[in-house]
């Protein structure tokens, strides 16, 4: 049966929105919900579709093709909404960088040697973190030396290879580990990065753009004693052209699920994608519940009955690699952010800019 009118063709897709994916408007008050356009002359959306942007602004800060004034309408519609596990299941919650930063001191790992302060308490910003230079060690204790080489703790002649010698550390863990409250959530921010997509889904809808959204934790409580200062993880939304999403890929640990069948995937603002952070670990995923690891006794949780985390409401693009933007200068670092533990599992993680997932041109996360 084809529709008689424009006006039915809305109604339909409307009632089939209504029908496979609820719609919270209060979660995006800019967005009428009405599969509509805005402005004259307005064409029905898709239900998850963004309505169509024209640049004003040419800039460019990041050097990717990309308009940035389109990067943020992007962040901004598709950035998703996340459901964290209840207060009494995980005491870890978001931070944000500048507030972390504030809170640790910077030191310098030596094999074999013990590690050296680089930076005190209060020392260490979004400038600082970046500039440092160290000498590496020689010998063994108790005869210890510095060597003539030394390392930086940012790009270093246009390289971004990781420095894990430096790391950060908390000088007052039960003020840091915890992250910001609740009560204080308007403080949590997410660090985004937008690039153009080389995604192509199996039945060959191409993917435009590549949204990237980080999540920072100030500690990661896992199982048993594999747990590290500090935790990024994040999630990327692949729209089309057209502003239609395409793909999501939900991180876990080190690896991760693309979804390519949106009905899935709940839905908020129409345009929001939601992810359900696991207690503790904070990895992403698509629906609550148990989530098996492979590994016997090691499973993850998610939970609907926390706190929502409107990540749209406190974002920042952060640029590209070797073109930082909005004085996200604290995204050259490339040690850790969190202690060195025995094993890679229980130290602190690279940034997102140095992270296996950050996206370049080709990859499809």
């Amino acid at each position: 049966m084809q529709p008689s009118s424009t006006a039915s063709v809305i109604a339909v897709l409307c009632c089939v929105a209504c029908a496979t994916d609820p719609i919270d408007e209060a979660d995006d008050p800019g967005d009428d919900d009405d599969g509509k356009a805005d402005g004259a002359g307005a064409t029905p959306l898709g239900p998850h579709q963004a309505a169509p942007f024209t640049v004003t602004d040419p800039t460019d800060g990041d050097g990717d093709q990309i308009a940035d004034q389109l990067e943020d309408y992007l962040i901004a519609k598709f950035a998703p909404q996340v459901r964290l596990a209840p207060d009494d299941i995980d005491w870890t919650r978001p931070a944000n960088v500048e507030w972390y930063l504030a809170n640790v001191h910077m030191r310098f790992d030596h094999p074999k040697c013990g590690d050296h302060q680089v930076l005190a308490l209060g020392a260490v910003n979004t400038t600082t973190v970046w500039q440092q230079t160290h000498a590496t060690s020689t010998g063994f204790e108790p005869f210890c030396g510095h060597s003539d080489t030394a390392l930086r703790s940012g790009p270093d002649n246009g390289t971004w290879t990781q420095h894990k010698d430096f790391f950060l550390q908390p000088e007052d863990d039960g003020l840091v580990h915890p992250g910001i409250p609740p009560s204080r959530s308007a403080e949590w921010q997410v660090y985004a990065h937008v690039k153009p997509s080389g995604y192509v889904r199996a039945d060959g809808v191409a993917a435009a753009y590549d949204i990237q959204i980080w999540f920072f934790y100030a500690y990661n409580d896992f199982i048993g004693g594999i747990n590290h200062e500090s935790d990024w993880e994040h999630m990327t939304i692949s729209v089309s052209e057209t502003l239609e999403p395409v793909s999501i890929y939900f991180a876990t640990h080190g690896d991760g699920s693309r979804i390519d069948d949106l009905a899935k995937v709940k839905w908020v603002g129409r345009t929001h994608p939601v992810g359900y952070a696991a207690d503790g670990s904070h990895a992403t995923y698509p629906t609550a519940g148990t989530h098996a690891l492979g590994v016997p006794g090691a499973n993850d949780h998610t939970y609907d009955a926390g706190p929502i985390w409107k990540t749209w409401t406190n974002a920042v693009n952060l640029g590209e690699r070797g073109r930082v933007i909005n004085d996200q200068f604290w995204a050259r670092y490339d040690g850790r952010w969190g202690e060195k533990g025995n094993i890679e599992d229980t130290s602190g993680p690279v940034g997102p800019m140095y992270n296996s997932r950050w996206p370049i041109k080709g990859s499809e996360y």
